[in-house]
């Protein structure tokens, strides 16, 4: 029986972009939740029972402010009443606290969403459970890669590693370019013998040797995430599989050619810099990108400043941001 992977979904009322919708959720956090819908709705056509969530289903670290617990719950609740269940592992940003406890962890107040179909299950301490014939593991979040370690090898101690999937809330060296390494390698993780290592925390997803995964955030959200494979996993079998998110994309069009950058820029938010623009000729890129569908606009641009010359003086130029 096939199963899906949720991460890093990031709950928040964002500012950034934000278009308000007729309820008064935050159009964001709209967006955001029904990528998490439609995961749902994959789940229930390949006939799946279960949903894990790798951590930081929020966003504001150890809180929920009402506007997004309330969105959130009836999203969730809505997903239960299908007939399926959630397991999730907090990540840092579901803790109040440095380290995962029960009393600073945020998401614990989702776990009491209730549904005759389905159930919110939060899983604040290592452990191996069996969840409809699946053997899986999960190790909350970690401030250090030595505490990590410590309980994967616990885990794997514990049952044969083999037969089961781990799920952790780590960054894995390699998975983010630029990204300095940390230590915790895809190499260290497949060496426990796990069936399967499943990462949340970068907002990337990649496949290593070893059947290591960092499933990345289910969509994008922030400039941070230029570039990155954003969506959720289906796990079936032997197989993995990244299905990509339908939510707009951080894109940066600087370089492209303007063919390219109304591709680029439908449906998604785009950012574009260059040098020694005037005001006109920002208001005419920005209709450019709106006109060409983008979802949000962001102009990077030193403005040409032109002022009554004197004489013995010159025309100087200064920075302004327009967005």
């Amino acid at each position: 029986m096939p199963y899906v992977v949720v991460s890093d979904i990031h709950c928040h009322a964002w500012s950034l972009f934000e278009r308000p919708t007729a309820t008064g959720v935050n159009g964001r956090l709209k967006i955001v939740l029904d990528e998490l819908e439609r995961a749902a709705d994959h789940a229930v056509s390949i006939g799946a029972k279960f949903i894990v969530d790798a951590g930081d289903t929020l966003h504001v670290r150890g809180a929920i402010p009402p506007e997004v617990l309330n969105p959130l719950q009836a999203t969730i609740k809505r997903i239960l009443d299908r007939g399926l269940d959630i397991h999730a592992i907090p990540g840092n940003h579901d803790l109040a606290n440095k380290e995962t406890d029960e009393l600073g962890n945020a998401i614990k107040t989702l776990g009491e969403t209730q549904s005759e179909h389905g159930r919110f299950v939060v899983h604040d301490k290592p452990g191996i459970v069996s969840i409809h014939g699946h053997s899986i593991g999960f190790v909350p979040w970690h401030s250090t890669t030595e505490g990590l370690l410590k309980d994967l090898a616990a885990l794997s101690k514990s049952a044969n590693p083999a037969t089961v999937d781990v799920f952790i809330h780590a960054g894995i060296d390699g998975v983010i370019s630029g990204m300095p390494d940390k230590g915790l390698t895809a190499k260290i993780l497949a060496g426990f013998g796990f069936r399967k290592v499943f990462a949340g925390h970068y907002h990337n997803f990649k496949a290593f040797d070893g059947e290591v995964y960092s499933i990345g955030a289910t969509t994008h959200q922030k400039w941070n995430d230029v570039g990155s494979a954003a969506g959720f996993l289906v796990v079936d079998g032997d197989k993995v599989k990244h299905m990509a998110s339908h939510a707009p994309a951080f894109v940066d069009v600087t370089g492209m050619n303007e063919t390219d950058m109304k591709l680029a820029a439908k449906g998604n938010y785009v950012r574009f810099s260059a040098q020694d623009m005037s005001q006109a000729e920002i208001a005419e890129i920005k209709q450019m990108f709106a006109d060409a569908g983008a979802a949000g606009v962001s102009i990077l641009a030193p403005k040409k400043i032109v002022t009554a010359r004197r004489p013995g003086t010159s025309t100087k130029a200064g920075a302004s941001l327009a967005d």
